[in-house]
């Protein structure tokens, strides 16, 4: 249980550690951070579309060093950039994509033999390659797109382009209750914790963890109802505002400018 408990505090803690790593982020001088919200929402957006696109090792490449380039030049910590993106593009999606390394789901040229038939083909290798290099690039992108940019300015340049209103706002409350309810949680732990004068037994843990969770529960239902009141009582009719301001600058057009280039000269080396 006293693992247990040391586990999730770090966990929760983490989370927020997580949350004002962004927000330091996002306030450097970085090339994201000094680009309207709303053209790197398009921009990267486009640039999704394309990788998804993509079905050769060098095309992947490009754009792997792209990201890396981006990355950099944003301001974002390479390695912890590339162990938080690694984890789930290569190490999950390499476990799901090991049948397809095989002739009995892709034929072709025998790469690697086990036996007479069955064997790892370079067809499948390759294919599982891309589809790594896809989903590390993909993901990249979503990654510096949230630690360049803080969820108030993303969310309010969704609503410019037209996105419906609840579903903005759904998004909003959604956010800063899990930050709020991850707080008592972590204060509920960190009270359990101090209060421990020996070794807890399995029952009396499983008996907190409920009890924790369903005090967790009932807090968050009066909770949303005295903040739903508090906003309606100060004039909430269901808009908020935000004292976030767009403007398309310079470096907004030098932006278009040497995506636009990049694309055309990638499409006419891989066409």
């Amino acid at each position: 249980m006293d693992n247990f408990l040391e586990k999730t505090i770090l966990s929760i803690q983490s989370v927020f550690e997580d949350m004002f790593y962004s927000d330091a982020i996002s306030v450097k001088k970085g090339i994201m951070q000094s680009l309207d919200t709303r053209i790197k929402l398009i921009s990267l957006f486009v640039l999704l579309i394309i990788v998804n696109f993509g079905k050769t090792i060098p095309f992947m490449t490009i754009f792997l060093i792209y990201t890396l380039l981006l990355a950099y030049f944003s301001k974002i910590p390479l390695k912890t950039y590339i162990v938080r993106v690694s984890a789930v593009s290569i190490f999950f999606t390499g476990i799901v994509l090991i049948p397809s390394l095989f002739n009995v789901v892709k034929e072709g040229q025998p790469l690697v033999y086990f036996t007479k038939n069955f064997y790892i083909t370079k067809e499948g290798l390759e294919s599982a390659i891309v589809f790594m290099m896809r989903s590390f690039i993909s993901l990249s992108f979503v990654y510096i797109l949230a630690l360049s940019t803080k969820w108030v300015e993303i969310l309010k340049a969704l609503r410019t382009f037209k996105i419906p209103r609840i579903f903005t706002a759904t998004l909003e409350m959604a956010l800063r209750y899990i930050f709020l309810l991850l707080e008592i949680a972590i204060n509920m732990f960190l009270a359990r914790k101090s209060r421990n004068v020996e070794k807890i037994s399995s029952k009396e843990g499983r008996k907190f963890v409920s009890s924790a969770m369903a005090n967790v529960l009932i807090r968050s239902q009066q909770l949303s109802d005295d903040v739903y009141n508090a906003m309606v009582s100060r004039g909430y009719k269901g808009e908020y505002k935000t004292i976030t301001t767009f403007k398309i600058t310079f470096y907004d057009y030098i932006w278009i400018g040497f995506n636009t280039t990049f694309l055309f000269i990638l499409w006419y080396i891989h066409p």
